[in-house]
């Protein structure tokens, strides 16, 4: 009886806005044909499983990618052979077109099946259904971007109806460029700190010393905590707040009720109310709440 073939392969999930792109097999047999897989392959002879990972995409999507972390690496016996398979999270950095595939898809990662995909693929589906989720310190210019790119997204998503015509992209300017941030992290003792859902930025959080917003306080001052829609219902917030040293300090806007009710549930309380004049004509109207 011979022995079966034991292939080494990679595959990359790449994941955009909180979906995975699915890609439909047209060939194999009928365990994989006209199911889902991670695009990828074989790993060459004195490849190194990223190197490899962005030549299979080249070949089969004719695409670029950056490759993220790790998900992981399983072992699968298939029929005919075993399969090493390891996948990473990757950000798409060009256009792709099909060449192996009948179908391309992106699949929201809230809701996979994971009948759906091959058989090997399978484990690495239910993790990113359930969600990888990562921090990371904001460092450079790239990271600061990329908070100022969420702030202005789920800013204007969540208060261009509570607030006055211009007054969010003023106190974008005024609280969230990157300037600021750097400034705030040198002179003020800020930390930002850049959520990932399954390799993929999906918010952030800032605090600080809270002395640095008032002298009769003590703890953390929780500044921002924002999360793009894709990341929400999946208990970040209540994580985060966990890890935070008490008692924690925040503002919320007083017509904000859903962000109250939230913080409540969290288990903070109000404790005052405070008007603050930011300039340009707007004032913040706001709830002063902690968590002791």
């Amino acid at each position: 009886m011979s022995m079966k073939t034991c292939l080494n392969v990679v595959g990359a999930a790449i994941i955009k806005e909180g979906k995975v792109l699915a890609l439909r097999r047209c060939t194999g047999s009928t365990e994989v044909i006209h199911k889902f897989e991670f695009v990828g392959g074989k790993i060459s002879a004195g490849e190194q499983p990223k190197e490899a990972l962005a030549r299979e995409v080249r070949e089969e999507l004719h695409a670029e990618i950056s490759v993220g972390e790790n998900l992981g690496k399983i072992r699968y016996e298939y029929p005919e052979y075993f399969v090493n398979l390891s996948v990473y999270v990757a950000e798409l950095l060009s256009d792709f077109s099909l060449t192996e595939h009948e179908e391309a898809r992106w699949a929201d990662c809230s809701s996979l099946d994971a009948s759906d995909w091959a058989p090997a693929d399978r484990a690495f589906i239910n993790i990113l259904k359930k969600g990888v989720i990562t921090y990371g310190n904001v460092g450079s210019e790239a990271d600061a971007a990329k908070v100022t790119c969420i702030a202005e997204k789920v800013m204007h998503e969540a208060f261009d109806d509570l607030a006055a015509a211009g007054q969010i992209d003023y106190m974008i300017g005024l609280f969230l460029t990157p300037e600021k941030i750097r400034e705030n992290i040198a002179e003020k003792q800020y930390s930002y700190r850049i959520i990932y859902l399954n390799g993929e930025a999906a918010g952030f959080y800032a605090h600080c010393p809270a002395q640095q917003i008032s002298p009769q306080w003590q703890g953390l001052y929780l500044s921002k905590m924002y999360l793009l829609p894709f990341a929400r219902g999946k208990k970040i917030a209540s994580k985060i707040i966990s890890s935070m040293r008490r008692p924690i300090y925040l503002t919320v806007k007083r017509n904000n009720t859903s962000s109250i009710n939230l913080y409540k549930h969290l288990g903070f309380k109000i404790i005052q109310s405070v008007d603050t004049d930011i300039g340009g004509g707007y004032t913040l109207d706001n709830f002063v709440m902690c968590l002791k």
